[in-house]
């Protein structure tokens, strides 16, 4: 029998045989040989290995897959590279944004003070070629701003007929991904709709950011450096109204360990 939700026509769990199958069904638990059928022994026999979840691949279809092996460090340089060339139509504006949370990896990476760490950090991008340097802390507020509007709105607004609490967090893409595909509208109707604190800086960078420096959203190469592969699958949902071109906030994400390895 398949796996919930899975879309694959074999299987890739490890499968038992059907004489591991007798045999384990029955062999007696050490619960049961101890006299003890409590519901805690029952449950404490379940366990969640990692090939559960990677059993089934269908959270990220294949083109997915492709772009996310695209977004890497090659991408970076490739940019670096055409803005050292002569012709200047193909410039871009490089623009990388810094997670706070990437940068206590960076400090204890090589034994800094995070403040040290950021301004090394900060340096040595600008000393590759990078035009500017932003932190993504301020995103991080108008996300929580935001949420928090939302939250008062839905306090306001729950009743026993119309239930819109509680407000779940939507900041991490991997949980959204999971609720969408897995869980279905009784949990996605509870996630909050304000933007995560990365798809604010892709707006901030690709829009107003972008109109400061007279700039079309296309001549801005938008890197982010975040802590965690999630937010690679994030930057390919994130897509601005077509008079932006279709341009997206964030062009390529990288984690801490992928921009240490430089």
């Amino acid at each position: 029998m398949k796996c919930e939700h899975c879309t694959r026509k074999e299987c890739s769990k490890k499968t038992k045989t059907d004489d591991q199958e007798n045999v384990s069904a029955d062999a007696p638990s050490p619960a049961q040989e101890n006299g003890e059928k409590g519901e805690f022994h029952k449950l404490a026999d379940a366990k969640i290995f990692l090939s559960d979840c990677l059993a089934c691949d269908s959270c990220v279809t294949a083109e997915e897959g492709v772009q996310l092996s695209q977004q890497n460090a090659k991408d970076f340089f490739r940019v670096l590279n055409l803005n050292k060339k002569c012709d200047t139509s193909k410039h871009k504006v490089l623009v990388v944004s810094v997670c706070p949370q990437s940068l206590p990896y960076f400090a204890a990476k090589f034994n800094l003070s995070v403040t040290d760490a950021s301004r090394r950090l900060c340096g040595f991008l600008k000393s590759l070629g990078v035009h500017y340097v932003f932190d993504t802390t301020i995103a991080a507020d108008f996300s929580i701003l935001e949420s928090q509007k939302e939250f008062v709105r839905r306090y306001r607004q729950h009743s026993e007929e119309e239930r819109t609490l509680p407000m779940l967090t939507s900041a991490c893409p991997g949980w959204v991904r999971y609720a969408e595909r897995v869980l279905g509208r009784p949990i996605t109707a509870h996630l909050c709709t304000a933007k995560s604190p990365q798809q604010v800086m892709g707006s901030l960078v690709k829009d107003y950011f972008a109109r400061q420096q007279n700039l079309s959203p296309e001549k801005i190469f938008h890197v982010i450096v975040a802590p965690c592969y999630d937010k690679k699958l994030e930057a390919l949902q994130e897509s601005f109204p077509p008079a932006l071109h279709g341009s997206r906030g964030a062009d390529c994400v990288l984690t801490s360990g992928e921009s240490q390895a430089w």
